[in-house]
């Protein structure tokens, strides 16, 4: 027996079922394929470039992100400016500690003091000798006898008792079997509010006491508030004496083991008291802790700037471009010998590819404009390669490597110790005025190097008139002492702080340097710009025509489907005549082999 093809089965849209050629034994279903498999060549056609467009939009979102990924390296490299100089790695500050005693032995001063030193601490040396540290107040009850270590027994008595500081108070209320882990509990869930926290110490296996103590250090932290409210259960754990007033124990405590206290220090001749041993409001930008006191004993704390901050942000700039310039070469990678594109080298002959390299290379090989720190008879560092950053050589065999930076580290650790101005200016966006009146608060990437005359009139503390190098509208005013200038100057973005006379008419006159760091910055600024950044339009373009594609893919294979159920229709109406004239012929032909058996 023949098997059945079922590639030769037809299912109407009436669900009706047909055998494909079951008349004329022509395999009309595989026919209709053909055909419309021909007609959809154009389709297939827009499929394989929305493909194309697939893998190269997949190949710019990713130059997208390694170009982020570089601008965010230069980010503290461009002379960004904020009121804490966070934003700059060349204001990074390190602190070195060292200590000595007229006696001769001295402590080192790690153990007695820390200090951590943020970008706005201002370089500079300074002598501290900490006298005495604050102390938080700490005192306990009577040692209370325990039945378990579990339970630490049952208070006696019930009732309340207030306790609190200058923060705040409450009440706690003990009753009829708390024990001291109750009332440790009760007291340390109200800390917020009082400032006081509780423990339990366990003196003995059948002794325990409970310890309180100011959350803070200081006078001003001390507890100010400790009694029964109701009944005596205070005075029933032992915490008064009942004694002569103290005035370092005006509560009369029974075992006050430390009495509130603040610290004590001399800064540069000068002495200070603080309330906390955690002090940042001293030297600006520093945090200064403090562990012990030893009177006599200084602590000299150098605040320098931390290069190396600086040369890690260098470093990570260099592996960032690297890495995009890496990629970009493979996306564009065409073999030499065969004139193939590479695998996956999905961006070849792009424009928009071609332009960003260029502009990469163009912004890496740029020189700084306007610096002009060095000595007379020094050149100034211009290019990334006075540091030693430079592009690698025309003869590297590795095509990937192509247009990437080499680092000569030894040549840049000299940059960094022998001229870091110079290295700043050449990467920086920098600016000096020659008014005291007037401060650089802010820059756009449209700015120029050069100098720049601010004329600004204020009148009743407000500006009232400003114009640059006297150019009407080169100037728009922010508040009511600030402003900017527009692009009616080459000044365009520089943005003025006036903190001078009431009423005056001064003039400022401002340099600007332009380092390469700030053009690059704004370079990859402008390309990823998402409205007219030639990296976004891209990717908009491509998407666009993916999208136009789709929709005309999906209009062919709807007309397609119509075309299709139209030839199959013809073609069952085919076999259906077919099957109608064969049944005839077998009837005419019956009805004359009949006629002739009758004869």
């Amino acid at each position: 027996m023949s098997g059945i093809n079922l590639d030769n089965i037809y299912v109407g849209a009436n669900g009706r079922v047909q055998l494909s050629g079951g008349s004329s034994n022509i395999d009309f279903v595989n026919i209709v394929d053909k055909m419309i498999e021909a007609r959809r060549i154009p389709a297939k056609n827009l499929e394989d470039k929305i493909d194309v467009n697939k893998n190269a939009l997949t190949s710019l979102n990713t130059i997208k992100s390694l170009t982020t990924e570089l601008k965010n390296a230069l980010s503290t490299l461009y002379g960004a400016m904020s009121f804490d100089n966070s934003k700059d790695a060349f204001e990074a500050k390190g602190v070195y500690l060292t200590s000595s005693s007229s006696s001769g032995t001295a402590t080192p001063a790690a153990q007695l003091v820390g200090v951590t030193a943020s970008n706005a601490t201002p370089e500079g040396i300074y002598e501290l000798e900490v006298q005495s540290v604050a102390q938080r107040q700490k005192f306990s009850t009577a040692t209370q006898n325990i039945t378990t270590s579990a339970d630490l027994t049952a208070v006696t008595g019930t009732g309340t008792f207030t306790l609190g500081t200058a923060k705040g108070s409450t009440t706690i209320s003990v009753e009829a079997g708390d024990s001291m882990i109750d009332i440790r509990d009760k007291v340390n869930a109200a800390s917020g509010t009082t400032g006081i926290r509780a423990s339990v110490v366990k003196v003995s296996d059948t002794q325990s006491t409970l310890v309180f103590s100011s959350v803070d250090e200081g006078t001003a932290n001390a507890v100010t508030t400790f009694e029964d409210t109701t009944g005596s259960v205070l005075s029933s754990l032992g915490v008064f004496d009942g004694g002569i007033s103290d005035p370092e124990n005006p509560l009369q405590l029974a075992h006050q083991s430390q009495v509130a206290s603040d610290a004590t220090l001399v800064v540069d001749g000068v002495t200070i008291t603080r309330s906390s041993n955690d002090i940042n409001d001293i030297i600006t930008g520093a945090s200064i802790n403090l562990y012990d006191a030893e009177p006599g004993t200084t602590v000299r704390i150098e605040v320098e700037r931390d290069l190396n901050t600086a040369k890690t942000a260098i470093l990570d700039v260099v592996e960032a471009y690297n890495a995009l310039q890496t990629f970009i070469n493979e996306q564009t990678y065409v073999d030499p010998v065969t004139g193939e594109a590479g695998e996956d080298a999905y961006l070849v002959g792009n424009p928009t590819v071609r332009s960003i390299q260029q502009q990469l290379k163009t912004m890496v090989s740029s020189q700084a404009e306007g610096v002009t720190n060095r000595g007379p008879d020094e050149e100034d560092y211009s290019l990334l390669a006075d540091i030693g950053i430079s592009t690698v050589s025309p003869l590297q065999t590795d095509p990937y490597l192509k247009g990437t930076l080499e680092l000569d580290e030894t040549k840049l650790n000299q940059a960094l110790l022998s001229e870091p101005q110079e290295v700043i200016e050449l990467f920086g966006l920098k600016t000096t005025t020659d008014n005291p009146n007037v401060t650089v608060t802010g820059f756009s990437g449209k700015v120029q190097a050069g100098t720049y005359a601010f004329n600004i009139t204020s009148t009743a503390g407000a500006i009232t008139g400003s114009d640059v190098d006297g150019v009407a509208g080169s100037t728009e005013t922010l508040g009511s002492n600030s402003v900017s200038a527009t692009d009616a100057t080459n000044a365009n973005g520089l943005v003025l702080l006036y903190n001078g006379p009431d009423d005056a008419t001064i003039t400022a006159n401002v340099t600007v340097s332009v380092g390469v760091g700030a053009q690059l910055f704004f370079g990859l600024e402008k390309l990823l710009d998402e409205s007219d950044g030639i990296l976004s339009q891209e990717i908009d373009k491509l998407q666009t025509q993916n999208g136009s594609y789709s929709e005309k893919v999906t209009k062919i294979d709807d007309r397609l489907a119509i075309q299709k159920d139209s030839l199959l229709t013809q073609f069952i109406k085919m076999e259906e005549a077919l099957a109608q004239m064969k049944t005839i012929q077998q009837s005419l032909t019956e009805m004359m082999a009949a006629s002739q058996k009758d004869q």
